[in-house]
């Protein structure tokens, strides 16, 4: 079982190595946020997929009942609601969208709506344990001024999460004249772009402490074995440095 859901993964990650998406520009030439959400949406939004899931529990690990999480750019807001019911802590999700906001406030998650995007608009979120954005930093183009911003509000640490760009695939595609595959309906959906490497490298000149990285998903054994190289997308915990 394990080899045929390893040889599975393989096969469908070669399948991808010279495609591309549709380029969507019904709306012009930039991303419509709330397109590239429903289509990035479940029927159930209430119901994580498998990457969530996973991202979920190994989050939920970092975390401790009573903490005050603060999730931006949260979406529907369905992985904050499943950390909350499995760990007990407290969360409020931050997105620029109402209308995707729905949803949180229909599964009783706190709301605020704000632009993560315009960083004079961050001093209005209030403080908290962790400010935690998953999927996120890859759009901003300057995520290192979002990061010196929102480290004011924390009291303990920041968790983020982005794809891994040194997975074995991506690395593939460069090999065969095309740039990693990790946009949906447009290609400038992602700006910014990390392996292993360039993170630990990144926390430590932002003068942070990485407390953890954890690489999930990919393909299932090797990931463990070499997680740079075949596991799909990173997970970060990271904190101030403690002087002295």
């Amino acid at each position: 079982m394990i080899l045929k859901d390893i040889l599975y993964t393989i096969k469908e990650d070669f399948k991808k190595l010279r495609i591309y998406p549709d380029v969507s520009l019904e709306n012009g030439y930039v991303v419509d946020y709330e397109k590239y959400w429903k289509k990035r949406g479940r029927n159930n939004q209430s119901v994580l997929t498998q990457w969530q899931k996973d991202r979920a529990d190994r989050i939920s690990k970092m975390v401790s009942k009573d903490d005050v999480i603060i999730d931006v750019g949260c979406g529907d807001a369905s992985l904050l609601k499943y950390l909350i019911d499995k760990t007990g802590v407290r969360g409020v999700g931050v997105d620029m969208s109402e209308p995707i906001l729905e949803n949180a406030k229909n599964i009783d998650v706190e709301t605020i709506v704000l632009d993560i995007s315009k960083i004079d608009t961050l001093g209005q979120l209030p403080e908290a344990d962790y400010i935690m954005g998953l999927e996120i930093l890859e759009h901003m183009p300057n995520p290192e001024e979002f990061i010196m911003a929102v480290r004011k509000k924390v009291r303990k640490g920041m968790i983020f999460s982005f794809p891994n760009t040194g997975y074995y695939a991506h690395r593939l595609r460069l090999l065969f004249g095309s740039f990693p595959l990790q946009w949906i309906l447009h290609p400038s959906e992602h700006l910014r772009y990390w392996t292993v490497r360039d993170a630990r490298f990144w926390v430590d000149s932002l003068g942070f402490k990485m407390d953890k990285i954890i690489l999930y998903q990919g393909v299932t054994v090797l990931n463990n074995i070499f997680p740079s190289l075949f596991g799909k997308g990173i997970i970060i915990k990271i904190s101030e440095k403690n002087e002295g």
